[in-house]
């Protein structure tokens, strides 16, 4: 086009119309960016208020692992002395472990603390 010459009615119509489906085509544009923004803000803000909460259960799950593995090793002590205690072989030294009963042929020795003064 020449700069002096004058744009005629047709060609302004013309890219009139292409303004406005251009702005139809922004607005959507900007409403989806407006909307994806929104949705990515509340998705950081919820993951700052769920962190701590995380953080907290990974906590108390560890001390849960920890008293789990002592409770299991507490409960293998105490399967070993009932299996101890119930077996017939040890009737005897049982008898002499709980007990102040002993063999006929054997006798308790008490250890007296010494008191010279």
């Amino acid at each position: 086009m020449n700069p002096g010459k004058p744009v005629s009615k047709a060609v302004r119509h013309k890219t009139h119309k292409r303004r406005d489906l251009y702005r139809g085509v922004r607005a959507e544009i900007s409403l989806k960016l407006i909307l994806s923004w929104a949705i990515a803000i509340g998705a950081i803000a919820s993951f700052c208020r769920l962190l701590p909460y995380h953080l907290t259960q990974q906590a108390k799950l560890k001390e849960l692992r920890i008293q789990v593995h002592e409770t299991d090793a507490r409960v293998t002590k105490l399967k070993e002395q009932l299996n101890h205690n119930f077996d017939p072989q040890q009737t005897q030294s049982l008898m002499e472990q709980y007990s102040t009963l002993t063999a006929p042929n054997q006798s308790r020795i008490y250890w007296l603390e010494n008191h010279e003064q």
